[in-house]
């Protein structure tokens, strides 16, 4: 049998904002860009955005006021590609019209530069001068025992915080990229053995389905069987990453009352298409 050792990754286009350049400063990050893919993936999102359409298809959720907001915030990405949708909303929700806070060395005095000129840029600083006469191990403790002394922000204060933050998040990038194209593929209707065997979501157990044949069928079984319990695994933490967006919180897989995972479950028996024939009940 042929498999296939790689799982397939996209490629993903890192967004981000110089605050020189555009008056607003976004830390460059690849996840900005599939904000867009899971909105649009979202039952919540499309139910709402129909709703205000005059076309209600679905449900409405619970929270429909939350996801409203989030639909006017972020606008109908249906009618926007994502490179304009980033450049005339993205980074207005993402960004923060000043700088980024953060820590960076403004210059150094030394016997050809004795003065250094600083301004304030809208974020209050501390400015401490450093000899480098000091071993690095005395000037950091020196350094702590003068932050020590001042008072630090327990978080970003409300001029320079954006509408929306991305959320610390254990879900790797893969798992991410590949939840988009999951999805896409059971909307459509593809069997979940051939969504996990497409996205090598268990590379070891990938194959060639071309070389799949009604002789050698049943020899292909168990790495079906195995492929469809990946692709069900990540087809719901998708659902719940894009149920998560439709209330602002992006990447996130949380479970909560409100999510609408009915619109991503099958009912039971094969896909529309599937050619295999059902086993027979026992007995007849």
């Amino acid at each position: 049998m042929t498999t296939f050792s790689r799982r397939y990754t996209p490629r993903v286009e890192v967004l981000g904002a110089k605050y020189e350049q555009v008056g607003l400063a976004v830390a460059p990050d690849w996840r900005y860009e599939l904000v867009v893919d899971y909105l649009k993936l979202s039952p919540s999102y499309q139910a709402v955005r129909n709703h205000q359409m005059g076309q209600a298809q679905q449900p409405l959720p619970a929270d429909m006021a939350l996801v409203e907001q989030v639909l006017k915030d972020f606008g109908d990405l249906y009618k926007i590609r994502e490179r304009d949708w980033w450049w005339h909303y993205g980074m207005q929700l993402y960004g923060i019209a000043a700088p980024l806070p953060e820590v960076h060395e403004v210059g150094q005095l030394d016997k050809h530069s004795k003065s250094l000129q600083l301004h304030w840029n809208k974020v209050d600083s501390v400015v401490l001068e450093v000899p480098l006469a000091l071993t690095r191990a005395q000037a950091i403790k020196q350094l702590r025992k003068q932050l020590d002394k001042k008072q630090f922000a327990a978080e970003l204060p409300k001029a320079v915080k954006p509408k929306y933050q991305l959320m610390p998040s254990k879900l790797r990038k893969e798992t991410l990229l590949a939840g988009v194209q999951a999805l896409k593929m059971y909307e459509r209707g593809i069997a979940l053995w051939q969504i996990g065997n497409q996205l090598r979501l268990i590379p070891a157990q990938s194959f060639d389905e071309r070389k799949v044949n009604e002789q050698n069928a049943y020899a292909y079984s168990y790495q079906k069987e195995v492929l469809s319990i990946a692709a069900r695994r990540l087809i719901r933490t998708a659902a719940l990453v894009a149920e998560n967006a439709a209330r602002g919180r992006f990447p996130c897989d949380q479970t909560f009352a409100e999510a609408q995972l009915d619109y991503y479950k099958r009912k039971a028996g094969r896909p529309v298409g599937s050619k295999r024939a059902k086993r027979s009940k026992a007995g007849t």
